[in-house]
């Protein structure tokens, strides 16, 4: 683990509860140790010093901050509405390969009746940061359809296998690829966009293998 989060860190004095309690716990902290946290919200990391175990929080004070730069990549990547238990599990590697937003569309081949958990999905991106060291949070940004996604997006890429504009001869960094879910584009999804790109494989991908995909080769 890279850090802790708090939403507080950056105070001069905080309680450690919950996740962050039972981590420090489990490595038997002791007092006058120190421990470093970030709130992903500004670029510092906040080290405090131990000076109070109790049996469900631990109290620490401040003792300095250092900031670091963060760079973001500016990649933004859209994906048809998929299983919530599925996604959960992607959100991770996404979060990791430095994606700065995941647009979720329902598609009309989605399942309408997946519902999205955001505090949950923020929970898990909050493990991932602490995990991989990022030091800000993938954002999540949800649409009801894909005309309401080109109302605000002019920008979008369609990842289709059937094109032989393959995502390595193009540059799409300042694009929003979109990956359907299993069932794919409708008719009319796909005559909404001009420009799309596709990988070598002959493999068909499920959508969160596309996604993985997209991001390791824009990003990584």
């Amino acid at each position: 683990m890279q850090f802790l989060y708090s939403a507080d860190a950056g105070k001069d004095e905080l309680e450690i509860q919950n996740e962050g309690f039972l981590h420090l716990k489990s490595r038997r902290v002791k007092l006058n140790s120190t421990v470093c946290l970030r709130n992903l919200q500004d670029d510092f990391i906040y080290k405090y010093e131990i000076k109070e175990v109790q049996k469900k929080s631990i109290k620490a004070f401040l003792l300095d901050k250092s900031k670091t730069l963060t760079k973001k990549s500016g990649f933004s990547l859209a994906l048809a509405m998929i299983e919530p238990k599925i996604l959960e599990k992607t959100l991770p590697f996404l979060n990791e390969m430095g994606l700065d937003k995941l647009i979720l569309v329902y598609t009309k081949f989605s399942q309408r009746n997946f519902k999205l958990d955001l505090k949950r999905c923020e929970r898990i991106l909050i493990s991932s940061c602490e995990q991989c060291g990022r030091t800000y949070l993938m954002q999540i940004e949800l649409f009801e359809n894909v005309d309401l996604l080109c109302e605000k997006y002019n920008n979008i890429v369609l990842l289709d296998f059937d094109t032989k504009n393959y995502i390595e001869n193009e540059n799409l960094k300042n694009k929003i690829i979109f990956v359907g879910c299993e069932g794919g584009f409708s008719k009319e999804e796909r005559e909404l966009f001009t420009q799309k790109v596709s990988f070598k494989t002959k493999n068909i991908l499920r959508a969160q293998s596309a996604a993985i995909a997209v991001c390791a080769k824009i990003l990584l």
